[in-house]
């Protein structure tokens, strides 16, 4: 990180950073309130638009409970991807369903993290509110994050050493983050930013998606931990919109499928406050992923009845377990015997036939017949989630 790369306002924030001699660390001020809307108006507005669009569109479908955890693990994934695992959706489900890593990529626990770490934040929220947002919860995101991992730090607590982001020396980084002694001062302007309610006399109110930019920004700049900021960063998203009463957005996929530009524009931030030119990109950010987001819920509802039209010509008695399995499918698309005896509450034997007769009619594929406790896979669905 060059003097020169920064802007003069970010030069004025640098500090020496003691652990290495001649490098300087940039101590950003509190996030800012208000943002210009010069440039950015209009994907401001075409992203809120779209949150309503998704409210209107997961109203209609029967089960969106289903389709929302699918989401949440698609989401994961993604979100892992961008930062180098190789984890994919079909292993994903297959370590859920079977609880084992045999045979899977090693990254596969990460993923499996960002789910349960999803889990806690909108739980929280849902529970207490906005209030929810606070340090606490932030510290139990990146702890459950590491859990099981070879994490360097202490998972849950912000960092005791100095990072940087790119490259393998801090003096060939693109940005270098606060010191350690002034991560928590940082933190604490932030979640006072998180947890701000605009008074009455205020004369206009920061919409949700720019506040999301802001933070999301603000995070990734301040750097809280060791190593896991990146997720977490995005983790907060969904949980700030959940937290607004919103249905959760996961903007990974586009994030993913742009990442330079991600990249770039954060840096645009860090180190030069070039606010709006972000705001744009995250803006058409939540817009195209609400679009995506609508278009897969659709997808899996079509699929969904296409799977009960052809059980339904089997004419079997209406309640019998294979007219419980597809709604199952499109939550699990990988499962077990032993969890569609779970989850649907029926004998095992039931369980297996139901599933050996989905295996007839094509929807379900079973790759590894001589298994103990073998997966029953739904290609369909799968692939509609990783828009194939």
């Amino acid at each position: 990180m060059k003097k020169s790369d920064l802007s003069p306002a970010r030069q004025q924030q640098l500090i020496p950073v003691p652990t290495h001699s001649g490098a300087f660390a940039v101590i950003p001020p509190a996030p800012p309130r208000f943002i210009s809307s010069k440039g950015i108006t209009k994907e401001v507005i075409h992203a809120h638009e779209a949150l309503g669009e998704l409210r209107l569109a997961t109203a209609r479908l029967p089960n969106p409970n289903l389709v929302t955890r699918t989401f949440d693990r698609r989401e994961a994934v993604r979100s892992s991807q961008i930062e180098g695992t190789s984890s994919d959706m079909h292993q994903l489900f297959t370590y859920e369903a079977t609880g084992s890593d045999d045979g899977l990529p090693a990254d596969v626990l990460v993923t499996l993290n960002y789910v349960r770490a999803l889990e806690v934040g909108l739980k929280e929220v849902k529970d207490r509110g906005p209030s929810a947002v606070d340090e606490a919860l932030i510290k139990e995101l990146h702890r459950t994050l590491m859990h099981g991992t070879d994490y360097r730090g202490k998972a849950g607590e912000y960092r005791d050493i100095q990072n940087w982001i790119g490259g393998t020396k801090i003096y060939h980084a693109r940005f270098v983050p606060p010191t350690p002694e002034h991560v928590a001062g940082c933190m604490q302007e932030l979640i006072a930013f998180l947890r701000e309610v605009p008074a009455e006399e205020d004369m206009f109110e920061v919409p949700i998606v720019v506040r999301m930019a802001i933070a999301h920004a603000q995070f990734e700049t301040i750097h809280p931990f060791v190593d896991g900021n990146g997720r977490v960063g995005r983790l907060l998203l969904p949980i700030m919109l959940a937290a607004e009463g919103y249905l959760p957005v996961y903007i990974a996929g586009y994030l993913k499928n742009y990442q330079q530009e991600y990249y770039d524009r954060l840096a645009g931030v860090q180190l030069r406050e070039e606010w709006q030119p972000w705001v744009q990109f995250f803006a058409t950010a939540v817009e195209e992923s609400v679009k995506e987001s609508i278009q897969t819920a659709n997808a899996l509802d079509n699929l969904l009845r296409q799977w009960e039209a052809r059980i339904s010509a089997l004419k079997v008695r209406s309640d019998a377990a294979l007219y419980k399995l597809p709604q199952l499918l499109i939550g699990r698309p990988v499962v077990t015997a032993r969890q569609v005896e779970a989850e649907l509450g029926i004998s095992f034997p039931a369980a297996n036939n139901a599933l050996a007769r989905l295996e007839e009619l094509g929807i379900l594929t079973n790759p590894q017949k001589q298994q103990r406790n073998r997966t029953f896979i739904a290609h369909e669905a799968i692939d509609i989630l990783n828009n194939r």
